[in-house]
């Protein structure tokens, strides 16, 4: 039996003002069949001396800090290093509503054929907290999974994964950026047992130091989505193998030639009233500027009040179902 029924693993490099912000709301949250592992990557802003002085005081059961190869790497020592029945990640820079996770955790240690679990996610940028929007994008891309066992990709920040099935999921891949993107493309392309919390379990807090927004900075502007389509090529086996299909993801050429079709589309879609996608809804926070107010406090104070008010609102409900036993064995055609 597990030590702890949650093993919260959290990784950080050199975002102290962030991660006191984290923690602080996660240690105040913890429950005593709880734990909090951290791996710092070896930061040089003070967040060894930080980690050191909540593990002496008990508000942190484990932490390492030491130069390691990135956030995938940095998780990995964590969730190899956590000792609860359930790993619960956590970035640095992010907001996440406890009270919701628990309730998720409870559903799938009800149902132990759970391997993995996602549910919604918000955003909200930091340089201006006024308004947040929803990822509905990724629920409608769990429900193609759901259906038809299409390969998705999902948001990280909602993740629970039960440890055991690790073994079946695998870790973190070490040589991408966008590391949720490739466990998620990997997971929905196995017999990964999947569910859905239709609560909000994360907000995003999009941020200068935000890893999507240094990873597609300056020349490297389609940096993210070569990469997602790179591993899409490669778990989805429904695309093919042609020379056009191998070579989309590198030069982008099918994007290039949808980009001036669009405003025509548009145009057309809305002489014939067809319902078109409208990007993600905006949705007002109630946020009240304040000069003198701390601008990283208010953005997680926006977040938790928003997470709150939106459970509040809507039923919490659960999608699962469970897969068949077989082997990994396929015939080559």
């Amino acid at each position: 039996m597990s030590e702890y029924r949650i093993s919260y693993v959290v990784t950080t490099y050199n975002k102290l003002p962030y991660l006191q912000q984290v923690l602080g709301r996660l240690v105040a949250a913890r429950q005593a069949d709880e734990e909090i592992v951290v791996c710092d990557g070896g930061s040089k802003d003070g967040t060894a001396a930080y980690l050191q002085q909540l593990h002496d005081a008990g508000q942190i059961q484990q932490f390492v800090s030491e130069p390691d190869k990135g956030e995938a790497h940095g998780f990995n020592k964590g969730m190899l290093m956590a000792r609860g029945e359930l790993i619960k990640i956590i970035t640095d820079d992010d907001a996440f509503h406890y009270p919701s996770i628990r309730r998720a955790a409870a559903f799938m240690q009800q149902h132990p054929e759970v391997d993995v679990l996602s549910g919604n996610t918000g955003q909200v940028m930091l340089e201006d907290p006024s308004y947040a929007t929803l990822y509905e994008d990724v629920e409608a891309n769990f429900q193609r999974w759901f259906d038809t066992k299409e390969v998705i990709w999902m948001i990280g920040l909602p993740l629970l994964i039960r440890r055991k099935s690790l073994a079946l999921t695998g870790l973190f891949h070490t040589g991408m950026v966008q590391i949720d993107t490739e466990f998620t493309y990997r997971i929905t392309s196995l017999k990964v047992n999947i569910a859905w919390s239709t609560a909000m379990l994360a907000m995003r807090i999009e941020n200068p130091q935000s890893n999507f927004r240094v990873m597609n900075q300056g020349k490297a502007a389609r940096a993210s989505e070569v990469e997602a389509e790179r591993m899409r090529h490669f778990y989805d086996k429904q695309i093919g193998t042609s020379y056009l299909e191998r070579m989309k993801p590198q030069f982008g050429w099918s994007e290039i030639l949808k980009r001036p079709l669009r405003p025509a589309k548009r145009r057309l879609f809305d002489v014939l009233n067809i319902k078109q996608y409208q990007g993600f809804e905006r949705m007002p926070t109630g946020y009240v500027p304040n000069a003198n107010a701390d601008r990283l406090n208010e953005a997680f104070r926006v977040c938790d009040e928003f997470m709150e008010q939106f459970n509040a609102r809507r039923p919490e409900e659960y999608k699962f179902r469970s897969q068949a036993i077989d082997k990994a064995l396929q015939q080559l055609k």
